[in-house]
C-alpha cells in the first residue's frame, strides 16, 4: 500500500518525520509537505498562479504551498505511484470539535477524502516531547493495521492522542466519539501604522469547550485516544427535512 504523509507545520517537523520513519517499516510512503508551519488554513489551495515544489528524492519532496497543495500534487503531479492512502500529520497540538474546520491538518486529509482517496489525520497534545512523537507513531502503526480497511472512501478519521499515553500505551485506549463543541475567544494586539490605518494582528485563541458526554473532548480527557469519522457532505439532514415539509 502507498501512504500519501503530509502535515501542516513544515517540513521539518518532528511529527512528520516520525510517521515517515515509523510507518516506513512496514507501507511504501511518499512524503510531500509544506515547506514552513501553514496551521489553520484549514482547505486552501493555490490556483493561477506558480507554486515551487522541491525534490529532495524520489520519496520526498516539499512545497511552498498549503497541506490541501501537498495532497494535490501528491495525487495529480505525476511525481509518485497511485496513492492509496493518505495521512496528515502528527500535528504539534490537538484538532477536536470546530477546529476541525479551521485546522491545515484535518484539512489536508479532507482532500484526499475529497478525491475519494481514505484519509486520516493525527493530531497529539504534546507539544515538542522528547522523543519526537515517536510513542504516537508506533500507535498510527498499529491504528493503520487495524482500522484501515474500515475507513470508506471519501471519509476522514480524526486522531487526538493526549499528553500522557494512558493505559498499557495500546490502542485499548481507542474511542469512538463525536465532534464536540469547541468556544474561542479571540485578541487583537492593534498597532497604528498612520491615521486611519492600523495593523492588527492575532496572536491565539483563548480555547475552552462545551462539557458533554460522547464527545472527542470527553475522551481526550480522559486520557483515551478519541476517533472522529467526519464526513464532507456538511448538510443538515434532519433540518433540510424539517423545511422541505412546511
Amino acid at each position: 500500500m502507498n501512504l500519501l504523509i503530509t502535515n501542516d507545520d513544515g517540513i521539518s517537523s518532528a511529527g512528520i518525520k516520525a510517521l515517515e520513519r515509523v510507518l516506513g517499516k512496514s507501507y511504501k510512503t511518499y512524503l510531500i509537505a509544506p515547506l514552513k508551519e501553514r496551521s489553520v488554513t484549514s482547505m486552501a489551495l493555490t490556483v493561477f498562479q506558480g507554486m515551487r515544489v522541491e525534490r529532495i528524492n524520489d520519496n520526498h519532496y516539499i512545497a511552498d504551498g498549503f497541506p490541501a497543495d501537498c495532497v494535490n500534487i501528491g495525487l495529480y503531479a505525476e511525481i509518485f505511484p497511485k496513492i492509496d492512502f493518505v495521512i496528515s500529520g502528527i500535528n504539534r497540538g490537538v484538532n477536536m470539535g470546530y477546529d476541525v474546520h479551521y485546522s491545515g491538518t484535518v484539512g489536508a486529509a479532507k482532500h484526499g477524502a475529497l478525491h475519494g482517496i481514505p484519509s486520516l489525520a493525527v493530531s497529539s497534545g504534546r507539544i515538542d516531547p522528547d522523543d519526537g512523537y515517536e510513542k504516537e507513531a508506533e500507535l498510527v502503526l498499529s491504528f493503520l493495521e487495524k482500522y484501515r480497511s474500515q475507513i470508506q472512501s471519501g471519509e476522514v478519521w480524526n486522531l487526538n492522542f493526549p499528553p500522557e499515553i494512558s493505559g498499557s500505551g495500546t490502542l485499548n485506549e481507542v474511542v469512538f466519539t463525536r465532534l464536540g463543541r469547541r468556544r474561542y475567544s479571540e485578541k487583537y494586539e492593534k498597532k497604528q501604522i498612520i491615521e486611519g490605518v492600523s495593523e492588527f494582528q492575532l496572536n491565539g485563541s483563548l480555547l475552552g469547550h462545551d462539557d458533554e458526554t460522547g464527545t472527542d473532548f470527553e475522551a481526550y480527557y480522559q486520557g483515551k485516544l478519541p476517533v472522529t469519522p467526519i464526513q464532507l457532505d456538511l448538510t443538515e439532514k434532519i433540518r433540510l427535512k424539517e423545511l422541505q415539509s412546511k
